[in-house]
């Protein structure tokens, strides 16, 4: 009893070193140094199934001669460890040699004298490979009532063994699953882009003022949403975007649309860096399209310059206020809904309600409007 006691101490001291650890490759090395502890072996050695030749291949030995029997394999129906994957039983021998089951050594360095080998099962019940120790220290045998204590070290092995495959499948997986939303993102990106230039090439074209800016205005929206599928593409996290970064390309595309060879208007940015998760940011982006394309319509018909200027502040209330101000004449129409006069109107205000925000309009008192977006994130 007293010794079981100490077999089982050992036994959590190791399981408890080998829960620290998630590389499958030190992994496998603290359990078979704990094998080795636990069971007062001179030598262990773990043999996994290779997937590709089927055979039993020495995966992590221990052990005077660990260095020239590493990565060697051997039948998977020979030897003990033969035996013992296919009864999916486990075996022990102090008299190894005398026993039909032994196959011969896998280095003439080492002599086994004794043996435990059990199987590692996977939570189906499915045999992975063996678990092994070999010549009991200090004169010592190997006895059936160690078998149990084996048994458990060799099952949170195998279940270890098999949760960082696991891991190791689901971060294929996903990387698989990021690689093709990536082709998605640039797919959409370049459908969109080729859209808006096929629409760009149709407005010199047109003489008719509104249906020029009807056609820029589509086209800007376009872009909005091919720009968020851009940014998206290239950074690595698909879930949240850099508002700043976004607005900034965003206003970019928006000024070249409607680049007046006649007028000379500035746009100036001043924002905090803020993540948004893409949906929303597409939101924001779309309504900031709107008040921008609209002002470049209106704010400057009587005048060559000007100037447009876009802030982005967040505070420690996770409060964020968008402005938007030109130095103009202003916007003719009352795009934060009061009036509901324009379909910028009533864009402005269904995405507004998707982002439970708060629209201002106003007059600044030297000319020019200024319209602001409140929201909370």
């Amino acid at each position: 009893m007293a010794e079981n006691y100490k077999h089982m101490q050992l036994l959590l001291h190791a399981i408890e070193g080998i829960n620290r650890t998630m590389e499958l490759k030190s992994l496998l090395l603290k359990c078979m140094n704990s094998a080795c502890q636990v069971m007062e072996a001179e030598a262990s050695s773990l043999m996994l199934i290779d997937d590709v030749t089927g055979e039993l291949h020495v995966s992590v030995p221990t052990g005077p001669i660990k260095d020239k029997i590493k990565g060697m394999s051997i039948p998977r129906d020979k030897g003990v460890a033969g035996h013992v994957l296919k009864t999916k039983e486990p075996f022990f021998s102090n008299t190894l040699k005398e026993s039909d089951i032994f196959w011969g050594e896998l280095s003439s360095d080492f002599k086994t004298k004794s043996i435990m080998c059990v199987p590692l099962l996977n939570s189906k019940k499915e045999a992975i490979g063996v678990i092994q120790v070999l010549n009991k220290m200090n004169g010592k045998e190997f006895s059936k009532e160690e078998i149990p204590v084996f048994e458990t070290l060799a099952g949170h092995v195998a279940l270890s063994i098999e949760k960082v495959k696991e891991v190791d499948d689901l971060k294929k997986q996903i990387k698989d699953k990021e690689s093709k939303l990536k082709e998605v993102h640039q797919g959409l990106k370049s459908n969109l882009a080729a859209i808006n230039a096929l629409i760009q090439l149709e407005v010199p074209t047109i003489d008719d003022e509104t249906s020029s800016f009807i056609l820029k205005a589509t086209g800007s929206r376009i872009e909005a949403i091919s720009n968020a599928h851009h940014i998206l593409y290239n950074q690595d996290e698909f879930e949240y975007l850099d508002l700043g970064l976004y607005l900034g390309r965003m206003t970019s595309t928006v000024s070249e649309i409607f680049e007046d060879e006649e007028k000379e208007i500035s746009l100036l940015l001043d924002m905090d860096k803020i993540a948004l998760k893409a949906s929303i940011a597409l939101t924001v982006g779309l309504i900031v399209n709107e008040v921008l394309v609209n002002m470049y319509r209106d704010a400057f018909i009587l005048t060559s310059y000007g100037k447009i200027t876009l802030a982005i502040k967040k505070d420690e209330q996770n409060c964020v206020v968008i402005s938007i101000s030109d130095d103009g004449t202003g916007l003719k129409s009352s795009l934060d809904g009061s009036e509901e006069d324009s379909l910028a109107t009533v864009i402005i205000k269904t995405l507004a309600v998707k982002l439970d925000a708060t629209l201002t309009q106003r007059q600044n008192d030297e000319g020019g409007t200024t319209f602001t977006i409140l929201f909370y994130i």
